[in-house]
């Protein structure tokens, strides 16, 4: 059953992920057009480092350097995991989760499209660690 108490079928579940797939190529061409704004952004940080500046200036270009520098290898790792996504999207296993085959929840593909297992597998996969 779903939010609305109504029983999934094959064709809704097809919407959903029709729906999700949509979702998770905007997320992921998003995520890749901030990345390359962050770079293009860092890049022009680092221009300015060059020029003279009081000390305070020359902080203030480090701190704010390095918080991109953070920002984008967040970003980068996000990307890396939306890009497999889109992977398993296209290769039609998006969705289904790795290690039991059932359904992941669209609901947790939703805030998350990037996962690769269901709740309890997720769980039982963190109590091993």
């Amino acid at each position: 059953m779903n939010a609305e108490g109504e029983t999934m079928t094959p064709e809704t579940d097809a919407v959903d992920l029709t729906d999700l797939g949509r979702m998770l190529r905007q997320r992921h061409d998003d995520t890749a057009e901030q990345l390359r704004g962050l770079r293009e952004q860092t890049g022009s940080v680092l221009a300015g480092e060059s020029g003279s500046g009081d000390a305070a200036d020359v902080g203030t270009l480090a701190v704010e350097s390095s918080e991109q520098a953070a920002l984008a290898a967040a970003l980068a790792e996000q990307l890396a995991r939306l890009r497999a996504a889109v992977a398993r999207l296209d290769a039609g296993t998006f969705g289904v989760c790795e290690r039991c085959g059932k359904q992941v929840p669209p609901v947790r593909l939703q805030v998350m499209p990037w996962v690769t297992h269901c709740v309890p597998c997720q769980s039982a996969a963190e109590k091993r660690r």
